[in-house]
Parts: structure tokens; C-alpha cells; sequence
């Protein structure tokens, strides 16, 4: 019946507040009602991948860019475990493969729980440092936050990472709080993005990747 209704009929491409969709309302077995529009939930968030890796070295995430929908990402890791005391990189993808030219800059900057500062800073380089240095076990993982801008237009310095970084260091037993940020100064089109830790170390966690919409 519902695809006879549809036939023929006239594609919106654009919604008003005021315009209503036909529904099935299972609190009243199935009843045929509508909604509103102007009262459907509504957000800028959309989750678009999200799950929990296994053990590997390198970590790559794709099919998840759509630049007609996104210019915005933001990208949540959690119960990050197996890293022995080195730093997260971070690396875009493009055209199906990892970028590894001498083209990333980052800083990163943050403290230890011991009142010590935290800071590195580097330029062409073949990869980005996402975090500082954490040593993480099951008791004691690493989290994560991150957010990344795909310029659409794909200019220089275009693609870019800002983030957070929190965990506890087992083998110096302190907590580490940084902020990071990064970009890759050649125009690409990203399609991705791969991270491990800087000792090839195998690592676990938790992930979640969100579209922000435009």
C-alpha cells in the first residue's frame, strides 16, 4: 500500500518545520499517525563508525568521510591498553593510503601530576605525535578525544586535528593530562586516518567516531 502511495509522487529535497512523515505507532498496535517534523530530536552529532579494535600495531579508520555531509569529525578512543611508555601517532589517509611524506606539523603541551610540564613540538615530519607519552595496563588505560577538520576545499594546512589526551603512566606511577594539535601542510583529499603507538607497540580500545554536521 505504501509503495502504491509513493508512485508517482513528487521528490522533496527540503524540509519546513511544519512538514509531517507518516508513521506506524507501536504504543497504539500499529496505528497510523504522523509527526511533526518541528518535533522530531534533532543534533549535530551523527555517529558514523564505532566499536572496539583488536590487538593489532596499526590502527586504520575509513568510510567514514563525507565531505557533502561533514567538514567536522569528532573521534572518542577509550580503555586504550598496551602501550609501554610511548606516544600515539597519528597519520591522514589519502587515496587509500597513508600519508608518510615529511609534511606534518604538530604541539603538543600539558602536565603531570607531579606539577612537571609537558611539551614537544616538531615540523616535516613523516608522521604527528596525537599524544604525549603514556604507559597504560587494564587498571590503568588511556583515553582520548579528538576532533578533525577535512577542509573541503583542500588547501594547505587544510587538514587538521585538535584534541585531549588523559591517562596514568604505570612505570613512573603519574597522570598525564595534554592538549595536541596537528596539520599536514601539502593539500590532500582525506579519506582516513591511522594511529599506533610510536614503539609499534599492539594496542586495544574502545572507539567512536561522530559527523558533525554542517
Amino acid at each position: 500500500m505504501l509503495v502504491q502511495l509513493l508512485q508517482g509522487q513528487t521528490e522533496k529535497t527540503s524540509l519546513v518545520d511544519a512538514d509531517k512523515f507518516l508513521i506506524s505507532d507501536s504504543a497504539a498496535s500499529g496505528a497510523l499517525k504522523y509527526v511533526q517534523k518541528s518535533n522530531l530530536p534533532s543534533g549535530t552529532h551523527v555517529k558514523l563508525l564505532g566499536g572496539t579494535v583488536s590487538s593489532a600495531v596499526n590502527h586504520d579508520f575509513t568510510g567514514f568521510v563525507d565531505n557533502t555531509k561533514y567538514d567536522n569529525y569528532m573521534v572518542q578512543i577509550n580503555n586504550l591498553v598496551g602501550t609501554l611508555g610511548n606516544a600515539m601517532n597519528f597519520a591522514f589517509r589519502a587515496s587509500g593510503a597513508v600519508e608518510t611524506t615529511a609534511n606534518y606539523w604538530y604541539a603538543t603541551a600539558g602536565f603531570r601530576s607531579s606539577n612537571n610540564t609537558i611539551s614537544t613540538a616538531a615540523e616535516g615530519q613523516t608522521v604527528a605525535q596525537l599524544a604525549s607519552s603514556l604507559a597504560t595496563t587494564v587498571n590503568a588505560p588511556g583515553s582520548y578525544l579528538f576532533w578533525l577538520y577535512l577542509n573541503p576545499e583542500n588547501k594547505t594546512f587544510g587538514n587538521t586535528v585538535y584534541g585531549h589526551s588523559w591517562g596514568y603512566r604505570s612505570d613512573l606511577s603519574d597522570y598525564y593530562f595534554v592538549d595536541t594539535s596537528l596539520s599536514y601542510n601539502v593539500a590532500i583529499t582525506v579519506d582516513g586516518f591511522r594511529i599506533y603507538a610510536a614503539g609499534n607497540d599492539a594496542t586495544t580500545f574502545d572507539y567512536a567516531i561522530y559527523g558533525i554536521a554542517k
